[in-house]
């Protein structure tokens, strides 16, 4: 064996090694799970007109039918890094409201009429989920920087059952309407390690669908710290805020609902 045969595949290894052994950032898991709670402070304004022509009210779900402006959602996220600087990241959360209440003035929705007095039962919920794919790239030990795409799913539900009029009868009325769509998601992020058992991050997201039955928008910002006391589990803190507009153009009804969500999370990470 000649000295270029035996040094050849020393030559190859010292090559191939830094890319077989490259660590993953500091900032940055390998694969990870987060379970937790967010105390959502919501505000939510909608109209829904009805089918024939007839324009819905403005209401606001919190101040006419009486549901309460915080409540505990929960939140599930998971990701992985394919290699050391992508990956993907799946998010989602359940969004749900009911109350009763007497109104205290006349509300058009769905094309019936809920007058003074009436006793009502209103009730809202949400379903948001995304994917993504994330290029990540380092600036330093300790930062880096990513950008995001992928989609995001929304459902929208709306619910008003009590005694209203239709066409003029009074009678007891149960009145329901949703919508989905999947629609394009960008996000940009941050991650800065305070060492190997702490660090901070921001993300920004957005969704965007303009045409179809059913358009809108989502916005999703999010600052948080997670802390890592023992190597694979930890625990992290987040504030977030969300807005959500959906504009509906169906042929039974046309609608425009506008949604505000902000509050901190708690959860438990697990790492690897």
């Amino acid at each position: 064996m000649t000295t270029t045969q035996r040094l050849l595949p020393a030559a190859l290894l010292a090559v191939l090694a830094p890319a077989a052994w490259a660590e993953k950032p500091l900032a940055l898991d390998r694969i990870y799970l987060s379970a937790g709670a967010y105390q959502a402070d919501s505000n939510a304004d909608a109209r829904i007109d009805g089918g024939n022509g007839v324009i819905g009210s403005d209401v606001n779900f919190e101040d006419d039918f009486g549901l309460t402006n915080d409540r505990v959602v929960g939140r599930l996220r998971f990701g992985f890094l394919v290699g050391d600087s992508q990956g993907i990241e799946v998010d989602g959360y359940r969004f749900h409201r009911s109350a009763h209440k007497t109104l205290d003035r006349t509300i058009v929705y769905d094309g019936s009429t809920f007058e003074v007095d009436a006793d009502v039962h209103g009730k809202l919920d949400m379903d948001f989920a995304s994917v993504a794919w994330r290029w990540w790239m380092p600036v330093g030990d300790r930062d880096v920087w990513g950008l995001g795409l992928g989609g995001g799913y929304y459902r929208v539900a709306g619910n008003v059952s009590g005694q209203g009029s239709l066409n003029g009868n009074v009678q007891q009325l149960d009145l329901h309407e949703s919508a989905s769509a999947w629609a394009p998601l960008i996000e940009l992020g941050w991650r800065h390690a305070l060492g190997d058992s702490a660090r901070i991050y921001a993300d920004v997201a957005g969704v965007r669908k303009n045409n179809g039955s059913l358009t809108g928008h989502i916005y999703n910002f999010s600052l948080g710290m997670e802390f890592f006391p023992w190597r694979h589990l930890g625990v992290g803190f987040e504030y977030g805020a969300q807005r959500i507009r959906v504009e509906a153009d169906k042929r039974s009804f046309d609608g425009v609902l506008n949604v505000r969500l902000s509050g901190p999370s708690a959860f438990v990470k697990l790492r690897y």
